[in-house]
């Protein structure tokens, strides 16, 4: 099977190409223990937002998978009796400084892009992180270069799963929605590609509520599905 007539590719970040429990699991506990003091109320915290503590890893299908930072500081502020927007920055400042040190590859994503820039295909990033840090990480793991436009929760354009993102790569890209694939490996990922009008492919994960219209066990079989 093939997808036809695609000449632009908006891949989501966080498990499509990076490996979100290595990078986020003590990313997130790190910023959690550094605006909260109480061991007992950090554990609070950490429950609300679905991560697991005392392992530093993501709760399946939790809040932390698919949401935005301003979502998770939403949930977080009633518990220390934070305002959200103040809490929002210390808490990203805290969160991406250590997801800088921690950043991990998912395997195979070089090859898939070379892939992907050898095909002619424009390449864009759609990520519920924020664009400063999904820029700053791409950049350490040398993958900057390979994308025409980067797009965060912050950018403007809302949060997945609505379609300001998608729509934004698409735009950028100069072509349709019907020329274009969203890919990534969550629910949220699905439904911002077909609520912008765009074929989807899902990677890595099972389908779930919303039916992509390819799935694929691993992202290296991308470049032969849209040949």
């Amino acid at each position: 099977m093939t997808l036809s007539g695609i000449k632009a590719v908006v891949f989501d970040k966080d498990g499509t190409l990076v490996d979100v429990e290595a990078t986020w699991g003590p990313a997130m506990a790190a910023a959690v223990r550094a605006i909260v003091e109480s061991p007992a109320t950090q554990v609070e915290v950490a429950d609300a937002i679905g991560l697991d503590l005392q392992s530093e890893t993501l709760v399946p299908d939790g809040p932390i998978i698919a949401e935005s930072n301003d979502e998770l500081c939403e949930r977080m502020a009633p518990i220390i009796g934070a305002d959200p927007d103040e809490l929002l920055g210390r808490f990203e400042d805290f969160l991406y400084a250590h997801a800088r040190t921690c950043v991990a590859p998912l395997p195979g994503v070089t090859e898939v892009l070379d892939a992907m820039k050898e095909a002619g295909m424009w390449i864009g990033l759609a990520t519920n992180d924020g664009e400063q840090s999904a820029r700053d990480q791409l950049e350490i793991l040398g993958w900057l270069d390979y994308f025409d436009e980067v797009v965060g929760y912050d950018s403007g354009y809302g949060p997945k799963p609505g379609p300001g993102m998608v729509l934004a790569c698409v735009d950028a890209a100069g072509v349709t929605a019907a020329e274009t694939v969203m890919v990534g490996d969550t629910d949220t990922d699905m439904g911002a590609g077909a609520n912008a009008g765009c074929r989807t492919v899902l990677v890595h994960a099972p389908v779930g509520a919303v039916e992509p219209t390819v799935r694929l066990d691993r992202l290296s079989e991308l470049p032969a599905l849209l040949r």
